[in-house]
């Protein structure tokens, strides 16, 4: 079974956040430094849908106690979405802030959050 948001150190944003993990060989691994550059420019969009990045190197403990956690194949970079109730949404070596916008917006949660509104 992949990894989710009940185990720690994740159990805090359980029904809280969106939460995007990143696992990067290096600090200096292009699509590392493309997203955070993709979070930075939409960092309004991010927020408005309450993720949170969490930036793993490796080499770190914590990379690799959650490379181990969600069985993330050996890469010099992988993407984890994880929805506020905890489940793996997506798994890619891709790293494309739309294509997790986009997905977080067909969502059941997201939808009730847009018809309740947000204050902006």
């Amino acid at each position: 079974m992949l990894g989710s948001l009940h185990a720690e150190p994740l159990a805090q944003y359980l029904w809280k956040r969106r939460v995007v993990l990143s696992f990067s060989a290096a600090e200096s691994t292009p699509e590392r430094i493309s997203l955070l550059k993709q979070i930075e420019q939409y960092q309004c969009e991010f927020d408005d849908r309450q993720m949170v990045h969490i930036d793993l190197i490796a080499g770190s403990s914590d990379h690799l106690l959650l490379s181990r956690q969600f069985s993330l194949p050996d890469m010099d970079f992988n993407l984890v979405l994880l929805g506020k109730d905890g489940d793996v949404k997506l798994l890619t070596s891709q790293p494309s802030l739309e294509k997790l916008l986009t997905l977080i917006d067909t969502m059941p949660m997201r939808q009730r959050e847009l018809r309740m509104g947000n204050c902006r």
